[in-house]
This record gives structure tokens, C-alpha cells and sequence, in this order.
């Protein structure tokens, strides 16, 4: 099949978020931070996430959080809509943006700290629980333990600690549970362990497809 100049200018910019990658590794922040500004001009949503995170940290460049938020933003917003694509017909550039799902979903998840912790945006609660929870439903650890507070402590949502257990136990079969976090396991939260087993059987053949 022949590629296509739009495929191929697609496969060019990930080129840069790779040689990005690879210099980050590295320890030379400033050509990692060169390279993901590129991609992210160019309109990659790894690249926004790579640059938004260089920005907000301030790795090899001038941190700047409103910035940051911009571009997490913009990388959020297309994780959404190309984490949604159908399976069927693919591109060249959908495959591509499918085996990078997990940074994707990452994407939806940093959007979620900016919004927890105020970092460019006014902080909100309600705002943060969203994007956590989405990508919490999208498989990321990190993000389910997110949820799982968030339900614990009422942060954002309703206190509700068979949801909270929920989503601890999700992390924790992906082998990121919490450290004194064994309550959940209790007997009387064993009706959430079915769910469990099928959001995280589901997140697996996800994971596996792409």
C-alpha cells in the first residue's frame, strides 16, 4: 500500500517525539524539549503531552505551567478522540497512535493533576475526578488510584468507599496498590470484585489489540 504524503509527514513528526525520547534518556533535556516542540507544532498529541510536561517541569526549558496546561489540554482532547476511533479501516498514522495508547491515556490523566493541583488552570475538584476518572475506565494505574481517593475522601464526588475499593483494587491488579491499602480486600467489598476482574480482563484485550 503506498504511503500517502499525509501518512508520511505523520510518520516524519513521530520521528522527532522518538529522537525526543531518545535525548530525554540521555539526560539532554534541551534537544528532547527541541524535538517535542517540533512535534507538538506540527500537531502530535504525544508530542503536546511531551512538550506540555517539559514545560510544566521545566525540563530543559523555562517552566511555564499556563503554557503546560495548553498543550495538555490539546493532547487530551486528541487522546479522546482517537482513543474512540474504530478499529476498522485504520491508517498507517491511527496504528501508530493505537501502539501508543497507554501515552495517550497518559495525556488525559496529567490533565487531570493540572486541574487537581491548579497547575496553569484554576483549580477544581469536580474537574480533576472527570479526567481521572476517564482515564482511570482507559486502564491507567495511576489514574485509578486517583478515583479510588477521590471516592474515599469525597474529593470532587460523592464519598463512596465500594467505588474507592473498586478502583484501589483495579491499580492493584495492574501491581500498583498502595501501601496500607489491605482493607479493600475485606470481605464486605467483594461485590466490586467482579467488576474488577472484568474492567481489568477488558483493559488487558485492550492493551493486547493495540
Amino acid at each position: 500500500m503506498t504511503t500517502t504524503t499525509s501518512e508520511k509527514k505523520k510518520i516524519d513528526i513521530d520521528h522527532h517525539v522518538q529522537k525526543g525520547i531518545e535525548y530525554h534518556e540521555l539526560g539532554a533535556l534541551e534537544q528532547a524539549t527541541h524535538q517535542f516542540r517540533i512535534a507538538a507544532k506540527e500537531g502530535s498529541p504525544i508530542g503536546m503531552l511531551l512538550y506540555g510536561l517539559s514545560l510544566r517541569h521545566g525540563w530543559g526549558c523555562r517552566a511555564n505551567s499556563t503554557l503546560a496546561f495548553q498543550y495538555l489540554q490539546k493532547a487530551a482532547e486528541h487522546a479522546v478522540d482517537g482513543l474512540q476511533k474504530s478499529s476498522e479501516g485504520k491508517t498507517k498514522m491511527d496504528a501508530l497512535l493505537q501502539s501508543r495508547k497507554g501515552e495517550l491515556v497518559l495525556a488525559i490523566y496529567e490533565l487531570g493533576v493540572s486541574f487537581d493541583q491548579g497547575w496553569g488552570t484554576a483549580r477544581s475538584r469536580e474537574t480533576a475526578f472527570y479526567y481521572f476518572k476517564i482515564a482511570a475506565q482507559l486502564g491507567d494505574a495511576d489514574a485509578q488510584n486517583e478515583v479510588g481517593r477521590c471516592y474515599y475522601d469525597g474529593y470532587g464526588t460523592k464519598k463512596d468507599v465500594y467505588q474507592a475499593a473498586k478502583y484501589y483494587r483495579l491499580a492493584a491488579a495492574q501491581g500498583r496498590g498502595l501501601m496500607g491499602n489491605s482493607w479493600i480486600y475485606k470481605s464486605k467489598y467483594d461485590s466490586v470484585a467482579s467488576t474488577v476482574d472484568d474492567e481489568h480482563d477488558k483493559s488487558s484485550s485492550s492493551s493486547n489489540k493495540s
